[in-house]
């Protein structure tokens, strides 16, 4: 009897932990988001992450490691590894994978949001925790500047279906121009 119960007790355990790291891993795939950019869809990375062991999101096999006093990055995408070091003493950074392009990109603490009605751009600062946001109405669209904390990636997605939002898109930092 004292058999049947340890290896029920232990089947009850070993289910708890499955389920556990269910929930782990589909948080963990949360964090990792395609998204519309202004140059196409990007894979927006998590920025607060130590490790992250290989997901696949869009063909793209992507990790995160933490090596000496960097943040690694990696994509393996079409047989071939891209990487992105970031210093973990420096300012929060979100990177994201540009496919199109077959490299890591900076993210933007920043949206571009095309909207119905200008006169509501406050509603949505608000609903996505913005900053502050500037109308270009005669441009068509708004920026909506977001915290450095803050995912843009996550930002973007939670303004899909917003009653005002035509489109959202994550900016990206341009490479520095270097003269030759």
């Amino acid at each position: 009897m004292r058999r049947q119960r340890c290896n029920a007790t232990s089947a009850r355990f070993g289910l708890a932990c499955l389920g556990l790291l269910c929930l782990l891993s589909s948080a963990m795939q949360a964090q990792v988001l395609s998204v519309a950019s202004e140059e196409g869809r990007v894979i927006v990375m998590p920025g607060d992450l130590s490790a992250m062991p290989g997901t696949m999101v869009d063909g793209v096999n992507l990790s995160v490691d933490v090596e000496g006093d960097f943040r690694v990055y990696r994509a393996v995408f079409r047989g071939e590894t891209h990487v992105a070091h970031v210093a973990l003493d420096g300012p929060t950074r979100h990177m994201a994978f540009d496919p199109s392009q077959a490299r890591f990109r900076e993210v933007l603490p920043s949206l571009l949001v095309e909207l119905d009605d200008f006169s509501r751009l406050d509603e949505v600062i608000e609903a996505v925790g913005g900053i502050s946001g500037k109308s270009y109405e005669h441009l068509g669209f708004a920026i909506v500047q977001l915290s450095a904390t803050a995912n843009p990636g996550e930002a973007a997605l939670s303004l899909q279906g917003h009653a005002t939002v035509t489109d959202v898109e994550v900016q990206l930092g341009r490479p520095p121009i270097v003269p030759l």
